[in-house]
C-alpha cells in the first residue's frame, strides 16, 4: 500500500541550535500512540510488536494488513495536524 504524497507545511531549520533537540523530541507523541495500538509485526518469542521505525527525519510504518496500515496512517495524520496546530 502506498499513501498519497504528504504536503509538508512546517520544517525544522537546520541553522537553529534547537533543531537537533526538536528532531529527537517531536516524534515522541507519535511513537507513544503507535506503540499502544495492536498493529505491526510481533517480535519473535516476545509480546512486543514493531509498528514503526524512526531514523532522523524518516518514518517507516509496518503493518500486517491494509487495515493496520490505514490505522497507522490515520494516527500519523492526527498527530501531525495536532503538532501543526500547536506550533
Amino acid at each position: 500500500m502506498q499513501s498519497q504524497p504528504i504536503q509538508i507545511q512546517k520544517e525544522i531549520f537546520h541553522e537553529n541550535s534547537l533543531s537537533p533537540l526538536l528532531f529527537c523530541v517531536a516524534p515522541i507523541p507519535l511513537t507513544n500512540k503507535l506503540n499502544r495500538i495492536d498493529c505491526g509485526y510481533q517480535v519473535h518469542r516476545t509480546e512486543r510488536n514493531i509498528s514503526h521505525l524512526l531514523y532522523m527525519d524518516d518514518l517507516k510504518l509496518l503493518g500486517r494488513s491494509e487495515d493496520d496500515m490505514k490505522n497507522e496512517i490515520k494516527i500519523e495524520k492526527a498527530i501531525s495536524i495536532l503538532v501543526c496546530i500547536l506550533d
